[in-house]
C-alpha cells in the first residue's frame, strides 16, 4: 500500500514552528505602560529616595515621562524620569532628564539597578 504525503500539513506545522519562535522571542521584553501606573509611580518614587541617599543630595521627583515594565521573577521597571537635584545651599537647583531601571521583587521589595542621566524622554512632537 502506498501512501501519498502531502506537503500542506508540513508546511502549515513548519510555519506555526518559525512564528512560534520568533514570539517566544518577544516573550519577556519590555512592554510600554502608562506613566501613571501604580508600580510604575512606586519604581519612580523608590528611585529617586535610592538616589538621593547613595549621592547625599536632595532629589525630587518632576515627573514620570515614560514608563515600561519587564516580568521576570518579580518585575523590573525602566523609566525616564525627571528630576530636580540639589547639593549644597550655594548650590542652584538642577533639572534633568534620566534613565532608571528598578526591580520589584516576588516579595514587593525594590532595587535601583541602574541610574543614568540620559535624555530619554518621548519628544514632544510624537
Amino acid at each position: 500500500m502506498k501512501y501519498k504525503l502531502s506537503v500542506l500539513p508540513f508546511a502549515l506545522a513548519s510555519m506555526l514552528v518559525i512564528a512560534s519562535m520568533a514570539s517566544a522571542q518577544k516573550t519577556g521584553g519590555y512592554k510600554a505602560i502608562a506613566k501613571a501606573d501604580a508600580g510604575a509611580r512606586a519604581a519612580a518614587e523608590f528611585a529617586v529616595d535610592a538616589q538621593a541617599e547613595r549621592k547625599n543630595l536632595t532629589i525630587d521627583l518632576i515627573a514620570v515621562e515614560k514608563a515600561e515594565s519587564q516580568v521576570v521573577a518579580g518585575t523590573n521597571y525602566r523609566l525616564c524620569l525627571k528630576v530636580t537635584t540639589s547639593g549644597a545651599d550655594d548650590e542652584a537647583d538642577v533639572t534633568i532628564t534620566v534613565r532608571v531601571v528598578v526591580y520589584r521583587n516576588l516579595k514587593g521589595e525594590y532595587s535601583l539597578t541602574s541610574w543614568a542621566e540620559e535624555d530619554c524622554a518621548p519628544d514632544s512632537d510624537g
